[in-house]
């Protein structure tokens, strides 16, 4: 019966160790959140409204290895990598971006309709254990940095 305790004990001080007890944890920081309103302020993704803008005809594109990918995931959620959503007064839509790591600026085509689309490009801070925006382009201007007014990155869309 000595045997079998000293056996358990040493089992549960060799299973305990330290190294097992660490949760290796990874952190994607790729979204970008719009609102977006027409000149008369009227909120375009609500969707009471007449001129509401069309969600089954939005389209995200990503250029990998400079082709131009219609991102599809069927087996997500959210399989257009895109989700509107209500917050607080107004409508949104949140946007998973680029994050390929064969491009210093991956690009983000956002195709509204067929005849409009808006490009996204960043900048990412890459370490091994998280990608996270640091600097945020939409159609060449400088819309978002780290550290800037806002945590989370956010821009009001006129259309």
């Amino acid at each position: 019966m000595k045997k079998l305790l000293i056996i358990l004990a040493v089992t549960t001080f060799i299973a305990c160790n330290k190294s097992n007890d660490t949760i290796d944890a990874f952190y994607l920081g790729s979204g970008l959140e719009f609102s977006i309103s027409n000149a008369n302020n009227e909120d375009l993704l609500n969707p009471e409204n007449p001129n509401k803008i069309d969600t089954e005809s939005i389209r995200i594109f990503y250029v990998i290895n400079g082709e131009k990918v219609n991102v599809y995931n069927p087996n997500l959620t959210n399989s257009r990598n895109f989700l509107v959503f209500k917050h607080e007064n107004e409508y949104r839509i949140g946007i998973t971006l680029n994050h390929t790591e064969t491009s210093e600026k991956p690009i983000t085509y956002i195709q509204w309709n067929e005849g409009d689309t808006d490009t996204v490009e960043v900048v990412y801070n890459r370490t091994s254990n998280s990608v996270m925006q640091n600097i945020i382009w939409l159609n060449g201007e400088q819309v978002w940095e780290i550290g800037s007014n806002t945590v989370d990155p956010y821009f009001k869309l006129i259309k």
